[in-house]
């Protein structure tokens, strides 16, 4: 399903329903769909990092996230 000639290649975009579909569709893998009333962010560019960051602060500040999120 990936294409090899892009491995190497740092701007090709894997698109992770395509994998998701084919492991289940092989029957190797099981998938379930959590429903949320959170936000999602996209983050695909370096650009993207600042507003992330502000974000996860907000989030963190009203107390959504904790401060010590990855427990470290």
């Amino acid at each position: 399903m990936s294409d090899p000639a892009n491995q190497a290649n740092l701007k090709a975009e894997f698109f992770i329903p395509l994998m998701v579909n084919e492991l289940v569709g092989k029957g190797t893998s099981k998938l379930k769909v959590l429903s949320t009333t959170a936000n999602w962010f996209g983050v695909t560019y370096q650009a993207d990092k600042p507003q992330l960051v502000a974000k996860i602060e907000e989030l963190i500040e009203a107390g959504v996230y904790p401060r010590n999120l990855w427990g470290k």
